[in-house]
């Protein structure tokens, strides 16, 4: 997994994330500064995290864990108090987070639809297929600076959709 890959993924998951801290924490700015400092603990042991197979349930868990950290270290709280807030993480919150990814990937599929096609064949066979730009620069039959330019277009495009909220 590249840099921009994981960079990428956890943007995307950092709602989830909250919405699962919201759910542990006191109050919404602690549980904001605990996605925080998960999403740059990961990213700090980035090169580790090469390894991992489910990159989203081992964000999940570890902002969990640093949620527990956090009642045990500043309310004091008993190992029974904590599997009780836990346990308030009930399937249909975790429903909730599977329908919000759902979502998100409905909004995205729906941008990716409004670019040219050009654009989308070239983010989809770089985020997508993870081909390289020599291997995009081939079956695309452009040259190395049109594939960049594709992209940098294409990505300007979803920045501004996404911004707008279209």
């Amino acid at each position: 997994m590249t840099q921009n890959e994981l960079l990428n993924t956890l943007i995307s998951l950092q709602p989830v994330m909250q919405l699962t801290a919201e759910k542990l924490l006191p109050t919404a700015a602690d549980a904001e500064d605990t996605v925080q400092e998960t999403v740059i603990e990961l990213w700090e042991r980035r090169d580790q995290l090469q390894h991992v197979l489910n990159l989203e349930g081992y964000a999940m868990q570890a902002v969990k864990n640093r949620c527990i950290s956090f009642l045990r270290k500043h309310h004091d709280i008993a190992t029974p108090n904590l599997e009780e807030a836990l346990s308030n993480l009930s399937d249909e919150d975790l429903n909730a987070e599977a329908a919000l990814i759902e979502e998100q990937a409905a909004q995205l599929d729906h941008m990716m639809e409004r670019l040219p096609e050009v654009q989308r064949e070239a983010v989809k066979m770089k985020y997508i297929d993870n081909l390289n730009h020599n291997e995009m620069q081939h079956q695309l039959g452009m040259s190395s600076a049109n594939v960049y330019t594709t992209l940098s277009r294409a990505l300007d495009n979803l920045r501004k959709m996404t911004n707008h909220g279209r």
